[in-house]
């Protein structure tokens, strides 16, 4: 054995030691935890499809996709497909589409990882001459405003909604008090925060759930109320005014964005929209202000967040609906899937006339035979 190929051997055991003990990485880097991981991910998503055609996509984020165990099963992919990879080191030249199609999955799931959780994804409803800074994404929150600070709780009751015997308390950051939720109505009416029966809705009304809360602080608490959705309650407590409310999360913008015209053209002799846009107006928080136009193929890329013409409210004035997001994780897939798209092409054409090359390469070489140089053809 030459030195140098004893050298690469010695470094490469080293370097898988260093990852991860022998069985472990062996385990880990094998086809049949690649196989088993990827069949739980595609029966997961499967589920998940269904189950977000039934609850919606807020639901399915949040019982699935933004799961910590669906995080460690697309984790555990992403370990299994770099260590098979590193299981095969040294790697030759031949070997440069299978490296680049492996590192180009990883950074797919790392991607997609990113954008599942330090991503979002929204709509913004204005009035034409209306601005905001604000995106009302699609979950449901309690947002506690207490003396002029605005904190925001997640607040998804309907898999485990609050009871008085198992209440859900939310500390409210840089104070003292606690919001305390302890009972929860899928579908209620409320007046003057009290509860009072409603009908069940039917499958084209949105049930309209309420929660009842309260707040506990070492100066003193309130009693009870009920919160409907999109209604507050106010309550006045020794560290300042405070005001609860229950409805859609909402995340600010780094700009001020107001909607400055709507435009919707139909299809000749009927009321059918066949396109809409809207002029926007962006102003930064040093005073910068740019004017752009959003239509219903060409969306506005901005500070990371893409806005799109999703539809619109008739009316005096119109009102335009744009859906948002914002997917930190992209650059990532963009790149995973070029790696991907290159691998693949070195494996399947650029390897095959390496292997050509080289093999006329070897042809025309001279044969030594009996002390005498013959040319193969």
């Amino acid at each position: 054995m030459r030195a140098g190929t004893a050298f690469e051997v010695r470094w490469s055991v080293t370097a898988r030691s260093v990852v991860l003990p022998g069985r472990l990485f062996h385990l880990l880097a094998s086809l049949r935890v690649g196989v088993v991981t990827m069949v739980v991910l595609a029966v997961t998503c499967g589920i998940a499809t269904f189950y977000e055609s039934s609850h919606g996509t807020a639901a399915a984020q949040r019982d699935f996709y933004q799961t910590r165990w669906f995080t460690a099963l697309l984790s555990l992919l992403a370990v299994n497909i770099f260590l098979s990879m590193l299981k095969r080191y040294p790697w030759s030249r031949h070997q440069a589409g299978f490296v680049m199609a492996h590192v180009g999955i990883v950074l797919l799931l790392v991607g997609s990882l990113v954008s599942l959780h330090r991503g979002l994804g929204g709509t913004v409803a204005l009035y034409e001459g209306d601005g905001t800074r604000a995106v009302t994404l699609r979950e449901r929150a309690l947002t506690v405003d207490l003396a002029g600070r605005p904190h925001s709780f997640p607040a998804d009751f309907d898999s485990r909604p609050p009871r008085p015997d198992r209440p859900v308390v939310f500390a409210v950051p840089e104070t003292r008090v606690t919001l305390v939720a302890d009972d929860y109505a899928p579908h209620a009416e409320v007046s003057d925060g009290t509860l009072r029966p409603a009908p069940l809705p039917s499958r084209e009304e949105r049930r309209s759930p309420a929660v009842r809360v309260r707040f506990d602080s070492p100066a003193g608490g309130t009693a009870s109320a009920w919160v409907p959705w999109g209604g507050s309650v106010g309550a006045d407590l020794a560290e300042g005014q405070a005001l609860v409310s229950f409805g859609e999360r909402e995340v600010p913008l780094p700009f001020q964005l107001t909607l400055l015209d709507f435009r919707a053209d139909t299809y000749p002799g009927s009321r059918r929209p066949a396109s809409y846009e809207s002029r926007v107006r962006i102003e930064e928080r040093d005073g910068t202000r740019s004017e752009h136009l959003i239509s219903m193929n060409h969306p506005l890329h901005r500070d990371g967040y893409v806005f799109f013409q999703a539809s619109f409210v008739e009316g005096q004035p119109m009102m335009s609906i744009l859906s948002v997001s914002r997917s930190p994780g992209l650059p990532l897939v963009y790149l995973g899937t070029a790696l991907v798209s290159l691998g693949v092409a070195w494996m399947f054409y650029v390897k095959p006339w390496l292997i050509r090359r080289q093999a006329r390469r070897a042809a025309r070489r001279p044969a030594w035979t009996g002390g005498v140089a013959e040319v193969t053809s």
